[in-house]
């Protein structure tokens, strides 16, 4: 009796992939008993494989599955996956397939624990704009949002693979449409997971798909493309799990070697091992503000300033009229609180700029915000 073959093949690409590659390629052979399947993988990472079978007639797997996952490790080559074998030799056969695959190693385990890196300069403090689920655009994942300038240095957070760049975007705004025009970093770490670097300038990574990077390692320009509200860094390491993209809420590494989760609103340092020592500015003396006072490089005029000072907004009165002036400060808080009791009302010499009072953030995690104004006579 003639057997016959009749199979279908459906291939389905994760939303995780690069949209111009296709790194995995399954195909098979006929033996004398069935069918073996093979798998090619041209990328310099691991990838796992789902084969999913609609149909499977007088065929039949040793282990008994329809469903077949698998990891094709990097760099790959005519790798056997599975052998599908006849149940009745004298009978025809058919199936039908389609197969998913996506980033990583999913039996890995991820680390937990393991010490990121803040992704900027070593010795700089920088503020997060927005933390893990956020009330902005991080609803329900887990990413931080570190408000770095145009220009400012990007760093590997942690060592491992590039596996794919984007730098061609000059495009931005705060619109979801503009979230395609994003440049980014994407790095493969050790335990499968993947860390991304987002809104990078216009030509702005110093790095390759393919590099092997270093932590601590200089890789990106800061910038302000894709989705974007203002200039910052969007930092997110996920896992890739049962075809998921779960994004993880890391731990970063501080200058008292101590891990913690960075918090909304609250400003850090960036400690990177065997770099040199550098000023720390946890502590504010309000006492130390309040006995510099400065000439005035104003003409004529008086307005309030504004100083950044660790998680401290400080404000100022710079006075350049040629006579002493009495004021009144008036401030709309949100989620601050005031060193001083509101409203606070100075006098200033002539040609004087001068400390006023401190903001700090009220609730750790929550976005603040304030509003000067004032009165002058």
């Amino acid at each position: 009796m003639k057997s016959y073959l009749f199979l279908s093949l459906y291939i389905f690409f994760s939303t995780f992939l690069y949209a111009q590659q296709k790194p995995i390629e399954i195909h098979y052979k006929k033996s004398e008993e069935g069918f073996v399947f093979y798998a090619n993988n041209t990328e310099p990472i691991p990838y796992t494989v789902k084969i999913n079978f609609q149909k499977l007639e007088n065929l039949y797997s040793r282990s008994g599955e329809k469903n077949f996952t698998r990891t094709i490790p990097a760099n790959t080559s005519n790798l056997e996956i599975l052998e599908l074998k006849k149940m009745k030799v004298d009978k025809g056969t058919s199936f039908d397939f389609n197969f998913l695959y996506n980033i990583g190693d999913q039996s890995l385990e991820v680390d937990t624990e393991f010490p990121y890196l803040l992704p900027f300069k070593h010795g700089k403090r920088v503020r997060v704009g927005q933390g893990n689920n956020g009330a902005g655009t991080h609803r329900g994942i887990n990413a931080i949002d570190f408000n770095l300038e145009i220009g400012d240095s990007i760093y590997a957070a942690r060592s491992g693979i590039v596996v794919e760049v984007k730098e061609d975007s000059n495009v931005g705004g705060n619109d979801p449409k503009f979230e395609p025009y994003g440049n980014f970093i994407k790095v493969y770490h050790d335990d499968g997971t993947i860390g991304s670097y987002v809104h990078l300038v216009q030509k702005g990574s110093f790095v390759k798909k393919g590099d092997q990077i270093q932590k601590g390692q200089l890789i990106g320009i800061s910038g302000n493309t894709g989705w974007s509200s203002g200039p910052h860094l969007h930092f997110m390491v996920a896992q890739n799990k049962d075809f998921r993209n779960i994004t993880l809420p890391i731990k970063f590494l501080n200058y008292k070697k101590q891990l913690f989760i960075p918090l909304e609103s609250n400003s850090y340092y960036a400690y990177h091992p065997d770099k040199p020592d550098f000023e720390v500015q946890d502590s504010f003396q309000e006492s130390k503000f309040e006995a510099e006072l400065k000439p005035s490089d104003l003409d004529n005029t008086i307005e309030f300033e504004t100083e950044e000072y660790g998680d401290y907004v400080l404000i100022y009165v710079n006075n350049g009229m040629n006579t002493e002036m009495n004021g009144i400060l008036k401030i709309q808080l949100k989620n601050l609180k005031s060193t001083k009791k509101l409203p606070y009302r100075f006098t200033v010499p002539a040609q004087t700029r001068m400390y006023l009072l401190a903001l700090s953030p009220d609730d750790s995690g929550s976005s603040f915000g304030y509003q000067l104004s004032g009165e002058f006579n």
